[in-house]
């Protein structure tokens, strides 16, 4: 073997290997993997790989069923299941929300990396879904994240997404929190909207 063949071997060992590298704010977790396709001023545009999900589906977009929905997820999650077992759920945790006029529904879900097993839930509430890859506007922001600071944040996304002259569907969005309840410095919050 002569040294350039043996160089060129070399290189073609120390190529580093390609795969998603999550961000900060996933905390070392399995985020729902995305790809950035652009960034804007105030928002990205991602898109991401379709991914598995546990939900609970809302009555209404309260913040009281909402609370519910998320203590019925994280209770499964500490064992209030089939198999009484815990199972490890990485962030972030959405709300989905279709508006129609005044009334909201929504659903609220916890992602599900691949290969982790799911006991059957107590709660007849809970049901495995899927989301399809999508292409999506995200605006990010920081702190313990109201209500009032979604729909701003929401309100704020819209506006920048149309002044791109980017298309989205008008009455379906995504709240999106990394950050369990307790962490009170550098959380991550996301609105999501979906493009059309």
């Amino acid at each position: 073997m002569t040294l350039a063949e043996l160089l060129s071997l070399c290189a073609l060992c120390m190529v580093p290997v390609t795969g998603w590298d999550a961000p900060w704010f996933c905390h070392g977790h399995d985020c729902p993997e995305f790809t950035v396709v652009q960034t804007y001023e105030d928002f990205e545009e991602r898109l991401y790989s379709a991914s598995h999900w546990l939900t609970v589906e809302l009555p209404s977009a309260s913040v009281e069923e909402v609370k519910k929905a998320l203590y019925s997820l994280y209770d499964y999650t500490r064992g209030e299941n089939a198999d009484n077992e815990d199972v490890d759920l990485p962030w972030p945790s959405l709300m989905q929300v279709e508006e129609d006029g005044d009334a909201k529904r929504g659903s609220v879900s916890w992602p599900v990396p691949a290969g982790t097993h799911l006991p059957k839930p107590n709660d007849a509430t809970i049901r495995e879904t899927d989301m399809p890859a999508s292409r999506v506007y995200v605006r990010a922001f920081s702190g313990l994240a109201s209500e009032a600071d979604g729909y701003e944040n929401l309100a704020k996304l819209r506006a920048s997404v149309e002044a791109a002259g980017k298309t989205f569907v008008p009455h379906r969005f995504v709240a999106a929190g990394y950050d369990p309840p307790l962490r009170l410095i550098n959380r991550h919050n996301e609105i999501w909207i979906f493009a059309e």
